[in-house]
């Protein structure tokens, strides 16, 4: 078998350049990026938004994601930036901790493993979120409601006000 050694230039065809280029997106910035995902959340766009496996930089290392908004909820222990105010979708709910609030999304957060509890309002497939920088229980992400009405909730966040703080 050759090898391409050093001193060998190689060989590639114009075509073969522009075929590649063209199905190569553009390269974008940190800022264009943040800008990107403070527009999706503020959108509420669930889909849209940054998943933990894109939150890790290169060389595997993770960093914290911070929200630009007049209000912010953060982590009580260590004021990481959990969600922002206008994602809240209704403040009408009870956690183990007293009132708490539901979100179209978070930022910042790890997932426990997935298991069916008995709430209120019936059965359901939920797994635990902890606060990514401390690590203490910040609430639980709705996988499955086994109820037709509450079928709303799933791919829903959470957030105990107890273990929140305002973030400025």
């Amino acid at each position: 078998m050759d090898r391409v050694g050093l001193s060998q230039p190689l060989a590639v065809s114009k075509k073969a350049v522009k075929d590649v280029s063209q199905k190569v997106p553009p390269i974008k910035s940190g800022s264009e990026k943040q800008h990107e995902f403070q527009t999706s959340l503020n959108a509420g766009n669930v889909e849209e938004l940054v998943t933990p496996k894109e939150q890790t930089a290169a060389m595997g290392l993770t960093y914290n994601v911070y929200l630009n908004s007049d209000r912010i909820f953060g982590c009580k222990n260590c004021k990481t930036h959990l969600a922002n105010h206008d994602a809240i979708i209704s403040r009408n709910f009870r956690g183990q901790h007293g009132k708490a609030y539901l979100f179209n999304a978070v930022v910042n957060v790890t997932q426990a493993d997935i298991e069916e509890r008995s709430m209120t309002t019936g059965r359901h497939l939920v797994r635990d979120i902890h606060c990514r920088q401390c690590k203490e229980k910040v609430g639980w992400l709705y996988d499955k409601a086994f109820e037709t009405s509450e079928k709303y909730k799933e791919g829903k966040y959470i957030l105990e006000a107890d273990l929140l703080c305002a973030v400025y």
